[in-house]
């Protein structure tokens, strides 16, 4: 996770040019910079001078630039490499096929520059006016960054934003990805102000756990939708592990090139759903029924005209036939227009489909005048059905700004991702139950497998000893409801689980899930594996319970690189594992990162508070299913105390917002809460340490329930959140106070902090604290 110098990639101050275009696309990379870098901004160090720009002989000393792009490798060497960064070269351009050798990828380290490539197609920064790319066409101002692994993908995508006018903010080509990935892209969208939406295609996935952090902090705030394509060499990777990765991280997955373009249509000119209530109208019958037929086939809801439309549409439409659509036949344009801004001013309907046939030779063009000229857009797709008169029409129509499709079918895609793209952000923000937690811990099954031989199935009764430490009971045969599961080692995401049910009258389907899970999450394989959501097995706790013991199972044993077994569901909802189910050990596991593509629960992190009093607490890193608790606790809370800690009043605290505090992605944010020893749902404290991706800075926050004042929980606190800085090389950690909080300036004072008054807000004090010399090389590559 870092965005450490992809702005000299995004808005490089000066672009040098090491070498001369040997190919095509060099040569459109060449020609691209020369039309968007000014040439007092750009330097060419080749054999030749080029017309336009200025020149480096050689044996002049290099000029300074932030950015470098290679034409030719066998200008750059180790040495050349530190000359530059003394001048100031924060990035490399890469678009050579031949890969970046490590001899120079290792000479880059100590100077934090960062390379783009091999075989990048570049970076275009369309609000910036910089084409660094090997792209034929620059596509218009907009709010959507595309970030893309192929070349011939990203061209065809900018090929079709051009011809719908669907504008980016910036799109990168990173190619083999030897430094910057699709990951560090990602982190850098969902901070950019002026991206509102990112579009990504890949096929392969360089870190899973970088990847799925930074999926997952984009998509919480930004839609984000994906195209996986296979790669032609190397592993291949497994499709739908994928899919359920994508699934898993909030993004929402397209599964054809012309899926990803509407879902970029529908990013930037339709509005969230709230309902998923749409109408259709056209100018014939036929017309309507092709709306319809699509809405239906993608699994959105066609609903009829609104009542307070229907009683005012015979006198706008007199030509108009209403039924589950509204047919205005061969209605004038104005008559059209008309009707259409009724329809859009109903409460309940989310958008409409127009779908329009041509009438006679030109039809199509004055329609789409005069929906241009009435300023509708927001929440209208337009059809234009055919293909010789329908080309102008659509490119007016998309030239004026308004979302336009050549069929039904793509309309409906478009909402349907939309649409996907709500559900999917309602699903991962979700409250999970709380799940009992097992008594055993990690370290006692661990003992078991110490002594087992690798690469050997284990013996029936270390199985059973295994599972008794998760309280996992053992039965001798199955019956009833089996469901078959299966813990793999996979080379690109790691550990993964496969789930299907066997009984009678269910179709066999394998769905995949990651470790660690919830009961939310087990709930959600098992109604996806074709299981009743009111079925005893699904509703009860028993075995979401089991598939978040087994999936902790994982977590905790490295050692486990395989586990095939059967669960066996009893007509009480009991569930059982099947003794003599297979496994697969590794005395040398791969490390944490590469074996688990989310983070753990850091249970390491529990212990026990003793207080000045006598009395004892409990600290632990918070969990989603806190989320009761914690809107206990700030509804608790006086109005003094909302405003020193929010810097504002609070009335009511919702959902959205106390998921936000619970589900928190481990790698990034560190939230702890304070319970009593013997648990239950009461939480009396809290401190939250939310870390950029670069480690470079981490903002804390703490709270303590005014029953609990003074009896040091905070001082614990904010020690603990600077031993987690510490440890992960943070290199400052920092928080903002309002001046009237006497007792967290007197904290943060006792620790060293420096205190300083925000010179824009008189009231607020910025408190920092530098804890480490910030992170490195190596950390930078322990987080790959």
């Amino acid at each position: 996770m870092t965005v450490r110098n992809l702005d000299a990639l995004l808005q490089p101050d000066h672009v040098l040019v090491l070498g001369r275009p040997a190919d095509e696309a060099a040569r459109q990379l060449f020609h691209n910079i020369a039309q968007s870098v000014p040439p007092e901004r750009r330097t060419h160090a080749g054999a030749d001078a080029e017309p336009g720009w200025v020149s480096l002989s050689p044996g002049e000393p290099w000029p300074r630039a932030s950015l470098a792009v290679v034409l030719d490798p066998a200008m750059l060497d180790p040495a050349t490499v530190s000359a530059l960064a003394e001048q100031g070269c924060r990035a490399l351009l890469w678009p050579s096929v031949e890969p970046a050798p490590a001899a120079l990828l290792e000479a880059m380290r100590p100077t934090t520059m960062r390379l783009l490539g091999s075989r990048a197609g570049g970076i275009c920064s369309v609000a910036q006016g910089y084409n660094l790319s090997s792209l034929p066409l620059t596509p218009p101002p907009g709010s959507i960054a595309l970030i893309a692994q192929s070349q011939s993908v990203a061209a065809a995508a900018v090929d079709w934003a051009v011809g719908r006018n669907v504008g980016l903010s910036w799109l990168a080509v990173t190619g083999i990805e030897a430094d910057v990935d699709v990951a560090d892209l990602l982190d850098r969208a969902a901070l950019d102000p002026r991206t509102r939406a990112v579009a990504l295609q890949l096929s392969r996935i360089r870190a899973s756990r970088k990847f799925m952090s930074a999926a997952r902090a984009a998509a919480r705030i930004k839609p984000v939708v994906v195209l996986q394509t296979q790669p032609l060499f190397g592993n291949r990777g497994d499709p739908q592990l994928r899919s359920a990765a994508f699934q898993r991280a909030g993004l929402v997955e397209c599964t054809t090139l012309g899926g990803l373009f509407d879902a970029l249509a529908a990013l930037e000119r339709i509005p969230v759903p709230e309902d998923g209530r749409f109408v259709v109208a056209g100018n014939g019958a036929g017309a309507c029924a092709l709306g319809i037929d699509a809405l239906r086939r993608q699994g959105l809801s066609v609903v009829p005209p609104p009542a307070d439309s229907l009683e005012r549409l015979p006198e706008l439409a007199p030509q108009a036939r209403l039924g589950l659509a509204v047919d205005l036949g061969r209605s004038p344009p104005q008559t059209t227009v008309n009707v259409l801004r009724l329809l859009l001013a109903q409460k309940g309907v989310d958008a409409v489909i127009y779908v329009h046939s041509p009438e006679e030779r030109g039809s199509h063009q004055t329609m789409a005048q005069a929906l241009i000229a009435s300023g509708l857009r927001e929440r209208l797709l337009t059809v234009w059905l055919g293909l010789e008169t329908a080309l102008p029409a659509r490119g007016l129509a998309a030239l004026s700004g308004l979302a336009t499709f050549p069929s039904a079918d793509e309309a409906a895609r478009a909402l349907r991702y939309r649409r996907q793209h709500r559900l999917t952000r309602e699903l991962l923000m979700q409250t999970p139950p709380p799940v009992r937690e097992a008594s055993a811990q990690g370290q006692q099954a661990e003992s078991l497998l110490a002594s087992q031989p690798e690469g050997e199935p284990l013996a029936s009764s270390v199985i059973e000893e295994l599972f008794a430490a998760y309280e996992l009971p053992v039965v001798p045969a199955a019956t009833g409801l089996c469901l078959r599961l299966r813990a793999d080692l996979d080379p690109e995401l790691g550990m993964h689980l496969r789930l299907a049910a066997q009984a009678g009258g269910l179709q066999e389907r394998e769905v995949y899930g990651f470790a660690p899970l919830d009961a939310l999450l087990a709930r959600r394989m098992l109604t996806d594996a074709g299981l009743l959501p009111d079925s005893l097995a699904v509703r009860g706790a028993a075995l979401p319970e089991a598939l978040v013991r087994l999936g902790q199972m994982l977590v905790d044993l490295a050692q486990l690189t395989q586990l095939e077994l059967l669960l066996a569901v009893a007509a009480d909802g009991n569930v059982g594992m099947v003794a003599g189910s297979g496994t697969g050990l590794l005395q040398t596991p791969p490390p944490e990162r590469q074996r688990l593509s989310l983070a753990p629960y850091p249970a390491a992190l529990r212990h026990p508070l003793a207080l000045r009093d006598g009395r004892s607490l409990k600290v632990r890193p918070v969990r989603a299913a806190d989320e009761p608790a914690l809107i206990e606790l700030l509804q608790r809370l006086d109005p003094e105390e909302v405003r020193l800690r929010f810097f504002l009043h609070i009335r009511n605290f919702s959902h959205d917002m106390a998921a936000r505090m619970t589900q928190v992605d481990y790698d990034r944010e560190l939230s702890l809460v304070v319970v009593p020893p013997e648990g239950g749902d009461r939480i009396v404290a809290m401190a939250t340490l939310v870390m950029d991706p670069d480690n470079a800075e981490a903002e804390y926050a703490i709270l303590v329930h005014h029953d609990w004042a003074g009896l040091g929980i905070g001082k614990h606190l904010m020690r603990c959140l600077l031993d987690v800085a510490r440890a992960r090389g943070v290199g400052t950690v920092y928080g903002d106070v309002l001046a009237e909080n006497g007792p967290m300036l007197a904290v943060v004072r006792s620790l060293g902090f420096t205190i300083r008054r925000d010179p824009e807000d008189p009231q607020c004090m910025r408190v920092s604290l530098r804890t480490a010399l910030g992170p490195g090389p190596a950390q930078d590559a322990a987080q790959s």
